[in-house]
């Protein structure tokens, strides 16, 4: 079995609903589907932040005794010709603690690199399903990056690809256990595009802000409104993206998994 981990509910909906799934008692307030048959991944939401993936990837890998881990979700854009919807996968993540104001400060950061089979998968699903994609680092912050100055700066001092605030963790857990991993993530946000600060939700669970919130939101700021209606559609892209992503690659990994068992019993 694979298991496919990510934070929020809306990067999962069109996994959970292509797929057959029973929901799974999980701890704290993570969310959990196993599905019914191995041609789906079990799913698994953390929430928003770097340590809810590592707890949520530790309490996986017990649960399912997955075979490997994808991490999967939305992603901001670091490089300027990346566009909502495109596919990111990663060739190595790194992890980057601490503020902006930090950050240039840092000295060696910790870099992870993905299990080759993994990594020949989604370079198999991305082809074979016709997604836009690109190649590269991704780079983990612990804070969402909502300015273009930000994402501009960690493209430029990092050769970052994308920037998000889990999938380090997932792979830091993972490495640890011993068990194959790969990182795949849906730009969301364009480098240029400066993201409201309600958008940062660090911390919290994977249910999504009642509409209630954003109501508040927007009677108090409502400057914010066109660049929030502009968000939503670009998670549904984004969304879309990942379903596709995924359906294809559980077919490319299971037939790359085939012809290395073929392989090593010669």
């Amino acid at each position: 079995m694979i298991v496919a981990l990510g934070s929020l509910q809306r990067e999962a909906a069109g996994i959970i609903r292509s797929g057959d799934y029973v929901p799974v008692g999980a701890p704290e307030d993570f969310i959990a589907y196993r599905p019914t048959s191995n041609k789906f991944p079990a799913v698994v939401l953390s929430g928003s932040g770097s340590e809810r993936a590592e707890r949520a990837t530790s309490w996986a890998i017990e649960e399912f005794a997955p075979e490997a881990i994808v991490s999967f979700g939305f992603c901001s854009a670091a490089k300027d010709h990346e566009r909502s919807g495109d596919i990111v996968i990663a060739a190595l993540v790194m992890n980057l603690p601490g503020t902006p104001f930090e950050w240039s400060m840092l000295g060696n950061t910790e870099s992870l690199g993905p299990d080759r089979t993994m990594l020949l998968a989604a370079r198999t699903a991305v082809e074979v399903s016709g997604l836009d994609y690109h190649h590269g680092t991704i780079v983990t912050v612990s804070r969402i990056t909502t300015t273009a100055g930000t994402k501009r700066w960690l493209g430029e001092a990092l050769n970052a690809t994308a920037i998000d605030t889990a999938s380090h963790g997932v792979g830091a857990v993972a490495t640890e256990a011993d068990v194959p991993w790969g990182v795949v993530a849906s730009v969301l946000d364009d480098r240029d595009f400066n993201a409201p600060s309600i958008v940062d939700r660090l911390g919290s669970g994977p249910n999504e802000r009642g509409l209630t919130t954003y109501i508040k939101h927007i009677a108090n700021t409502p400057q914010d409104l066109p660049a929030l209606i502009r968000l939503g559609r670009s998670a549904t892209t984004a969304s879309a993206s990942l379903t596709t992503f995924m359906a294809a690659f559980m077919e490319a990994h299971s037939a790359l998994t085939r012809v290395e068992q073929i392989t090593e019993s010669e």
